[in-house]
């Protein structure tokens, strides 16, 4: 019987609040006037040549207009947050591949907002480090409409998620319509300066502190950069002390696949490996490499020996850890922070359709 109560009144709640969505007292306007929806972007790290793919590291010590000229894909799980977008590890060298078409290459070039449902992201932010994601809608903002800064908040507050779910039913039913006209009709809120202060005060904060958390996962995997910032001698990897166990290279490397970790056991490709004596000596190995590993084509066992430089002891490796795990930790903080931000922000968005609390904790309930 309880439950059956429940089930009465979350129905209630959601009639609710499709009414107030309905007759909101505020000017609207669909999203498909203030942004343009375009395909995603294939994910071409699974098929592209590696002679055509550089690390990160080398992709930073590009001049400006050569790196504006190279394409990194984001994949599904590199969208961390609702806000934050970890940086691609690789890179594309150009927009000439045959897999990208002229859609596709505006979707890269194109600054794009971030939203997702649920755990789906749905779009694509490009920027300093950040770039598409694959293979998902991109909502391009057009260059003559309302500023559109609102979006990434607005589409990423539960009261979106009710309506994407509960004007077009379920995104996996049959029934269901496409991405494409779940999104074209929602009616964005246009917020003037007086109304929409609260908000953007919120907003802001969000962006800012998401902004930064982007430049830390970044900073995170370089990790003989965190290594040199706290001092720490680092040698090549012949003469380090304790840490490795053996390097295996039968002979000299090819088209180095991805650097994978197994274990204490990082793997260049099948036949090449250098076990180590700890996962955390793997783990700084694993690292270092996948920002160089453009760089190891053509290299036998000798040549990697005096290449790869670690630490000369655990303990140094461990220390360069601890900075790690001491930025992951600003990053986990931050993100909270962001969360509450998100939570104040929806709040005023939902005080201009004047929603009840009791339909606030419906929407928290199912719609986060």
């Amino acid at each position: 019987m309880s439950e059956q109560k429940t089930a009465r009144a979350a129905r209630a709640s959601a009639r609710a609040i499709a009414a107030r969505y309905e007759k909101v007292d505020i000017r609207t306007e669909p999203l498909s006037r203030l942004c343009d929806l375009l395909p995603g972007t294939p994910d071409p790290l699974e098929e592209a040549d590696r002679e055509n793919l550089i690390g990160r590291e080398e992709w930073e010590s590009l001049d400006t207009r050569r790196r504006n000229q190279t394409v990194g894909f984001l994949r599904r799980d590199h969208l961390r947050s609702r806000h934050q977008v970890q940086p691609p590890r690789l890179f594309l060298r150009g927009l000439r591949d045959p897999f990208l078409d002229k859609a596709h290459a505006k979707v890269v070039k194109d600054p794009k907002i971030v939203f997702r449902y649920r755990d789906a992201p749905m779009a694509a932010l490009t920027g300093r480090n950040t770039l598409s994601v694959e293979p998902l809608l991109a909502l391009v903002p057009r260059l003559k409409s309302t500023p559109t800064a609102d979006l990434p908040v607005i589409l990423n507050s539960r009261l979106f998620h009710f309506y994407y779910v509960h004007y077009h039913g379920k995104p996996t039913g049959k029934d269901a319509l496409p991405a494409e006209a779940r999104l074209e009709g929602f009616e964005v809120p246009m917020l003037t300066k007086k109304t929409g202060g609260p908000f953007r005060e919120a907003r802001d904060e969000i962006f800012d502190l998401a902004r930064r958390n982007s430049e830390r996962l970044a900073a995170m995997d370089h990790v003989q950069r965190l290594a040199e910032e706290g001092r720490i001698p680092l040698v090549p990897l012949a003469r380090t002390e304790g840490i490795i166990r053996e390097i295996n290279v039968p002979r000299a490397l090819g088209e180095v696949a991805d650097v994978k970790r197994r274990g204490p056991v990082v793997i260049f490709r099948r036949g090449s490996t250098i076990v180590t004596t700890t996962e955390e000596a793997a783990t700084y190995l694993e690292l270092w490499l996948q920002q160089r590993f453009d760089r190891l084509r053509g290299m036998n066992k000798d040549q990697l020996e005096e290449y790869i430089k670690l630490p000369a002891t655990t303990a140094h490796v461990v220390m360069t850890l601890q900075r790690r795990t001491k930025i992951e930790n600003e990053v986990e903080k931050a993100q909270t922070k962001i969360d509450d931000l998100q939570r104040q922000a929806e709040d005023h968005l939902y005080d201009l359709y004047g929603l009840t609390e009791a339909e606030r904790e419906f929407l928290r309930a199912n719609w986060s």
